[in-house]
Parts: structure tokens; C-alpha cells; sequence
């Protein structure tokens, strides 16, 4: 009770940063992460959503670059020590977009943003990698988050999550990809036994120890991010998942930051990318509020 009155007294609403490190041995084995670099952000200028990409001798990192509660598509080159090169905007137009999948297929590179404002489930092309991005098709009118593919012993799957904007209560749904010349056709897979608060994706998916791993976001009913769970992917009889692990804010080890929970994980050859639920100590949160009601 007293750290929850401390909170809403001293501390700022939530925003998000992301945190960089060469990858060892992998968050599978450590359960735990130590950033090497840490992007910079405060309220009003922040990022979520790492996607981490290679591309031949580079590594790349798209993400959710959120300047005024509206977001857009990014991508910045990853140095070697973790460090980013200047951003260049990707996808920005009237929609609010997050959560920029980005996947390789038969010498293409797609990508799938969140662009559930719009209610609907983008596909892009890379007209021009990492850079330009055209629309290919649209697959799904939904108001779906996070839609995350995968390719399992030849076949392609795509899940996505509907949500109803009331709670961070959502609805998974798993799909068999078919990939024709001009379009993509989408076979509905049976999906039960999931929690609608441990299921919504947080970034690609793991192939370790034999295993395939999703990870998934953690949330609170009308809050994200409260950590990660790691499932264990079976679709030999419509798609199922299995626990494996989770990491929360207890397992990060961030030094100058006010780390308040955790949200999305992606892994490159090289690379790995965690981003961070952050507030700001501020003591005159209260004067500040009693002011606004004064209309002071």
C-alpha cells in the first residue's frame, strides 16, 4: 500500500526507452539483463517496440519512435558498441503506428507494423531496405496489436491480438500463411487454453535448446508491460503454448533509470534489445496537481 501511494505521489506517468547489449549467451540462459546502451527519452519524446534486424554485415533496429503521444516507425543502424546511428523515419503518416515486425521471405523483406488505430492489419514491402516501404496488402480488418510471424518446419504463421480498447484484456488468434505471387491468404488455427493478460505478443520469436520461445507481454487489466513470459510453441494440432520463464523489472539491471516494468525483447546474431517501462521521481507532483485543480 505504501509503494502504491508513493507512485501516484512522487512519481511520473509511464514511458518507455530502449536498452542494448551484445548478445552471449541469450536472456533464455541468463534470465536477466545488463544494458550496454540505453537510449535517451523523456515524456513527451520516447521508443518502444525494438526490432532488431541483419542485413547482411549490419545490424539494424526498427522501433516505435513516440513524440506527443503519436508514434511512428523509425529505424537507426546498431554500432558496435550498442550505440545508434541518427534515425531515419520509416512509416509515418495520419495513423498512430508501434510494433514494426519485420521479417525476411523469398528475398523479400515485409513488414507489419501496429496500426490498430486504423483497425486494420497492415502488410508493407521493403521498396527499398531499411528505408522505404511500400503497402502490399492488407490482411486482416481488425483492431488487432502486435502481429507477430514465424515459419516452422516450412510453413508460415502469423498471430495477431484483438483488443477492444477497454482493458488490456486481449483475443489471440493464430493463422497458416500462404504466400501467393500478389496476396497472402490467411487459414484460422484453433488457439485455447491462454490467459487474455500473459498472451499479447512482445517480439519475435526464439529458436533454442531445440525449442521454439514467444515471448509475451505481462499485463495488468488496464495497464502493459509488467514483464515478459517466454512460451514454448507447439502447432502440430492447431497452436498451443507452454510457460517456460518470465523476466520482470527484478531482472534488469539498468543503472540511472527508474525501471518500472518490461515490455517487448527481440535478438539479433549479434545484438539483443529489451524495452523498458520508466518513470521519473518528481517531488512536486502533488503542488503541481493541486495547481492544476486551482486552475493556477
Amino acid at each position: 500500500m505504501i509503494r502504491i501511494w508513493y507512485q501516484k505521489l512522487f512519481l511520473s506517468n509511464v514511458y518507455f526507452t530502449i536498452a542494448l547489449r551484445r548478445r552471449k549467451n541469450g536472456i533464455q540462459s541468463e534470465r536477466k539483463f545488463c544494458p550496454e546502451y540505453i537510449m535517451p527519452a523523456k515524456q513527451s519524446m520516447w521508443s518502444a517496440d525494438p526490432m532488431l534486424v541483419d542485413h547482411g554485415e549490419e545490424t539494424y533496429l526498427f522501433y516505435e519512435a513516440v513524440e506527443q503521444d503519436r508514434g511512428h516507425i523509425a529505424v537507426s543502424k546498431v554500432n558496435a558498441d550498442c550505440t545508434l546511428s541518427p534515425p531515419d523515419v520509416v512509416l509515418q503518416d495520419g495513423t498512430h503506428y508501434s510494433y514494426p515486425f519485420v521479417f525476411w521471405k523469398d528475398g523479400e523483406w515485409y513488414m507489419i507494423p501496429e496500426s490498430s488505430e486504423a483497425r486494420e492489419v497492415r502488410l508493407y514491402r521493403a521498396a527499398a531496405f531499411p528505408k522505404d516501404w511500400e503497402l502490399s496488402t492488407v490482411l486482416l480488418k481488425e483492431r488487432a496489436v502486435d502481429t507477430t510471424v514465424f515459419e516452422k518446419n516450412g510453413c508460415w504463421y502469423l498471430l495477431t491480438f484483438l483488443t477492444d480498447g477497454l482493458s488490456e484484456r486481449v483475443t489471440p488468434r493464430a493463422y497458416r500463411m500462404q504466400f501467393a505471387e500478389n496476396s497472402v491468404s490467411l487459414e484460422q488455427l484453433s488457439w485455447e487454453n491462454f490467459d487474455s493478460l500473459q498472451v499479447r505478443g512482445a517480439g519475435p520469436l526464439l529458436r533454442t535448446g531445440g525449442k521454439l520461445l514467444r515471448p509475451a507481454q505481462i499485463s495488468g487489466e488496464q495497464r502493459y508491460g509488467d514483464g515478459l513470459v517466454f512460451y514454448s510453441v507447439q502447432t502440430s494440432d492447431g497452436y498451443r503454448e507452454t510457460p517456460e520463464f518470465q523476466i520482470t523489472e527484478k531482472e534488469l539491471q539498468a543503472k540511472g533509470i527508474h525501471a518500472d516494468g518490461l515490455h517487448t525483447y527481440c535478438a539479433s546474431e549479434h545484438f539483443e534489445a529489451i524495452d523498458i517501462r520508466c518513470r521519473d521521481l518528481d517531488l512536486l507532483k502533488p503542488v503541481k496537481k493541486l495547481l492544476r485543480r486551482l486552475g493556477i
